[in-house]
C-alpha cells in the first residue's frame, strides 16, 4: 500500500522510566512493548491491503489510537468528573439528593476506569444491559462478530472505537442524575468561543461578491480544512487560524478536488425537483460554523432551497455535533456582543424558522457500529430520506471510514467502488486525511507523498474533496 512504513506507535507508546539513565529506558520500553505484543498477538506489520483497519497491526494508526489516544480520552473524562464533582452534583441534583449523586458519580468513574482497563487488556466486548434505545442493535451486532473479532485489538478499529464511545455514554444514560450530561460539552463550547476571532474573519471573508464557481470551490476547501481542530484526534489543538491562509494559497495539499463536479451537480437542470441538500455533520465548534456558511451559500445562490443537518443521537467521538450542540451554537452566535457575528447568527436562526435550514430527525444509525453500505437494510427510512436529496455531503474522518467500511483499500481504487453499492444520491466527501483509509487518488500520488512524508496518511496535512455521481446510477 502507499502508506507509511513508520510505526505511529513509536511516538509516546510507552513511558520511559525517568529514574534510569543511558540506554536502559529504551531497552525496558522495547521489552514492555514486546511483552504486550506477544500477550495480545500484535504483529509488527502495516495493515494488509483489503483488510479491516485493526489494532492487531502495530504499524497502523489503528494501533496508535487504541494504545495511546483512547486511553488518554478516558483518563481526561475521569479527571474532569473528579475535578468537577461538586459542580456536577449542584447542577444535576437537589440538595436532599446530593449525597446520592456523589455516590453515583463514584460509580460512573469506576465504570469508566474499568472500560479503560478492558481497552488496555484487549477484553471482549460486553452486551448492553440497560435502557439504551439502541441496545438490541448493538447486542445483535456484537453476537454477529466472529469469535476472534470481539475484542479491542482483534476487531476492526472502527467497531472498537464505536463500541468504546457507545459504552461511555451508556454509563450516563443509565444513571439517575446525569442522564443529560455530556462529558465533552465544555470542550465543544470552548472550541467555538476560543475561535470567535476566526468566526468573525470567516464571516467577513465570505461576504465578497466574486465569481460564484470560484467562491464555491474556496468554500469547500475552507470547510474541509476547518476540520483541523478535531478534538478527538488533536487533543484540542487549535489550528483553524491557518484555514484562510491555506485556502488563499495554491493548495497542493488538496489531493483530490472535484469541486467543479459538485458545482455541476448542484446546477444540474435535470435535478430541479430535488432542491434539498443533506449535511452529515462531524465536529462542533468552528467546523460547524463553517458548515452553516457553506449551507448559507447554497441557499443564497439558489443551489438548494433547504439544507438538512444530521447530528448524532448522543455525545460521540468527543466532539461530534449533537442536537444540543447544534442549538447552542445558533443561540451563542445570535446573542454574541459583536454585531456582525450576532447578525449572521440571527440569519441562520431565520433560516431555521423559514425551513431553509432543518435539523433532520435523530437517527441512532449514525452512532451505530455499522458502515454506510448497510444503511438500506439497517435503517431503510433514513436511506429513503437521503434518496430525496440532491446532494449528500459527508463530513470528516469517521464518516469517510464508515463510507469505506474502514478497509485498507488500494488508495487508487475508485471511491464509487469502495462504497459497495451505497449511493442514495449524489455524494460529496469533505475530509482531512487522518488514517490509512483512502480511495480515489490519482496514480503515483501516494508513492510520491510517501517518499516526501512517510506519515502523510495520518498527519492531517492533506485533504480530499471527492464526488460520486449518483445520477448515472439512477439514469437521470
Amino acid at each position: 500500500m502507499e502508506s507509511s512504513s513508520k510505526d505511529p506507535s513509536s511516538e509516546g507508546d510507552q513511558p520511559e522510566d525517568e529514574g534510569m539513565t543511558g540506554s536502559e529506558p529504551s531497552k525496558i520500553s522495547r521489552l514492555l512493548r514486546t511483552e504486550f505484543d506477544a500477550k495480545y498477538q500484535i504483529v509488527n506489520l502495516q495493515t494488509p491491503l483489503n483488510a479491516f483497519m485493526s489494532g492487531h497491526y502495530k504499524q497502523s494508526f489503528a494501533f496508535f489510537t487504541l494504545r495511546s489516544r483512547l486511553p488518554v480520552i478516558l483518563t481526561n473524562v475521569i479527571d474532569t468528573l473528579t475535578r468537577d464533582k461538586s459542580e456536577l452534583v449542584a447542577q444535576f441534583a437537589s440538595h436532599e439528593f446530593s449525597q446520592a449523586a456523589r455516590e453515583e458519580l463514584k460509580i460512573i468513574i469506576g465504570l469508566i476506569s474499568r472500560l479503560k482497563y478492558e481497552l488496555q487488556t484487549d477484553k471482549s466486548f460486553q452486551n448492553f444491559t440497560g435502557e439504551e434505545p439502541d441496545k438490541e442493535v448493538w447486542n445483535n451486532f456484537i453476537s454477529s462478530l466472529p469469535d476472534g473479532e470481539r475484542s479491542f485489538y482483534r476487531a476492526s478499529s472502527l467497531h472498537a472505537e464505536c463500541y468504546l464511545h457507545r459504552k461511555l455514554h451508556s454509563f450516563l444514560e443509565n444513571s439517575v442524575f446525569l442522564k443529560s450530561y455530556d462529558f465533552f460539552a465544555k470542550v465543544k463550547e470552548q472550541a467555538l468561543t476560543d475561535s470567535i476571532d476566526d468566526v468573525l474573519a470567516l464571516t467577513k471573508y465570505t461576504r465578497r461578491s466574486e465569481n460564484e464557481v470560484e467562491v464555491f470551490d474556496e468554500l469547500l476547501r475552507i470547510n474541509m480544512w476547518s476540520n483541523c481542530n478535531d478534538l478527538a484526534t488533536d487533543t484540542v489543538k487549535q489550528t483553524n487560524r491557518q484555514v484562510l491562509e491555506k485556502v488563499s494559497a495554491t493548495d497542493e495539499h488538496v489531493l483530490v478536488n472535484q469541486a467543479a463536479e459538485i458545482w455541476r451537480c448542484l446546477e444540474n437542470p435535470k435535478l430541479k425537483k430535488q432542491k434539498q441538500v443533506d449535511f452529515i455533520l462531524d465536529n462542533a465548534g468552528y467546523e460547524l460554523f463553517s458548515d452553516f456558511i457553506l449551507a448559507e451559500f447554497m441557499i443564497e445562490k439558489g443551489l438548494a432551497n433547504k439544507v438538512r443537518f444530521h447530528v448524532k443521537a448522543h455525545p460521540w467521538f468527543v466532539n461530534d455535533v449533537t442536537e444540543r450542540d447544534f442549538k447552542w451554537t445558533l443561540e451563542y452566535l445570535s446573542q454574541h456582543a459583536d454585531y456582525i457575528i450576532s447578525l449572521i447568527g440571527k440569519k441562520f436562526l431565520q433560516f431555521i424558522d423559514e425551513g431553509k435550514f432543518e435539523l433532520a430527525p435523530i437517527s441512532h444509525f449514525w452512532t451505530s457500529p455499522h458502515s454506510f453500505y448497510s444503511m438500506a437494510q439497517m435503517d431503510p427510512n433514513l436511506y429513503s430520506s437521503l434518496q430525496q436529496s440532491k446532494l449528500v455531503v459527508f463530513k470528516g474522518e469517521l464518516n469517510y471510514r464508515k463510507l469505506l467500511q474502514d478497509v485498507c483499500w488500494m488508495p487508487t481504487q475508485e471511491l464509487s467502488t469502495c462504497l459497495r453499492g451505497f449511493l442514495p444520491s449524489n455524494i460529496c466527501v469533505l475530509r482531512r486525511v487522518k488514517s490509512e483509509v483512502m480511495s480515489g487518488l490519482p496514480d503515483g500520488v501516494g508513492q510520491a507523498l510517501s517518499r516526501k512524508d512517510p506519515r502523510w496518511m495520518v498527519s492531517g496535512s492533506y485533504g480530499v474533496i471527492q464526488f460520486v455521481d449518483g445520477t448515472r446510477e439512477f439514469g437521470y
